[in-house]
């Protein structure tokens, strides 16, 4: 007897529709509302009312279909699924880990289309390691621009599909507390190094390395350094008002050697990497050079 072979794609999308069957007749209550995949790149999504199963199957046969609509929304930005299946970010109750990275059916996103604070989908950097604050189904996040006097944008993006973010891997989700960096980060393996304020005198600072999205909670700790200068973190405790530090530029000139500036906490705009320069200003500027 000659044996039928079905290729594996069409195998593969007939089980879905069957699941997807199985859902709308079992398990969905009319009318639903759903996220309709448009093939706009601009407007992926567009929120439509089915009112019948019937006319929910007409929507089975598109596997980029989302529903019921999650909570954050209809994505922002196109989601690939893979085989009926989308990544997301879980919203946990614990803040040293408030995201599990879990991979759930497009159908019904396995119950988690109802989850306030879930992203989907995850982002490509990684799920946020600190908490995030959502704002009418929107979040700050720092884009990074490409232009080194101005390496990150702060913006505010939808939740859901971040605007497209969740694809940018050099974009800090969220934004820390204290600003965008105000220099380019040097990112390895999705981490970078920061320095972390602690309570010693001695040793105002720790180095330590942190995940890029959500820093590992640091993007809420106000007295911390984002990134750590290439010269190490100082040796004195930076003391900042409104993010800002005032410090004593070197400006290579011999009447006049230093100047007040006042600068960025985070990224010391490039100042944490200029020999000379004192971080922070004790008192007033010297008069000759140090």
């Amino acid at each position: 007897m000659r044996k039928i072979q079905v290729p594996i794609k069409k195998l593969i999308a007939v089980v879905i529709v069957f699941a997807m069957s199985v859902l709308a007749g079992c398990n969905v209550n009319m009318p639903i509302i759903i996220c309709h995949s448009t093939g706009d790149v601009d407007a992926p999504y567009q929120e439509i009312t089915i009112n019948t199963i019937d006319e929910l199957k007409t929507h089975q046969a598109d596997l980029n279909d989302i529903y019921p609509v999650p909570e954050g929304g209809c994505p922002s930005a196109l989601v690939e699924n893979n085989n009926g299946n989308i990544t997301i970010c879980h919203a946990t109750t614990d803040e040293t880990n408030p995201y599990s990275t879990i991979t759930v059916s497009v159908a019904g996103l396995n119950g988690h289309g109802t989850h306030a604070g879930d992203i989907i989908p995850a982002p490509e950097g990684g799920c946020p390691t600190s908490p995030l604050v959502i704002v009418e189904k929107m979040i700050t996040i720092c884009h990074a621009s490409g232009i080194e006097a101005t390496p990150y944008e702060e913006i505010t993006v939808k939740l859901n599909g971040l605007d497209g973010h969740f694809a940018h891997v050099d974009d800090i989700i969220p934004a820390p507390l204290a600003g965008c960096p105000t220099i380019p980060l040097s990112i390895l393996n999705g981490k970078i190094s920061i320095c972390h304020v602690t309570s010693s005198e001695k040793n105002p600072y720790n180095e330590i390395s942190v995940n890029i999205n959500g820093l590992n909670g640091h993007v809420n700790h106000l007295g911390d350094l984002i990134p750590a200068p290439a010269i190490g973190c100082p040796s004195t405790l930076l003391v900042a008002a409104e993010g800002k530090i005032t410090i004593c530029h070197a400006t290579g000139s011999d009447k006049n050697p230093y100047s007040e500036i006042k600068i960025s906490l985070n990224g010391l705009e490039g100042h944490g990497n200029h020999e000379g320069d004192i971080i922070p200003m004790n008192g007033s500027c010297p008069v000759t050079k140090q």
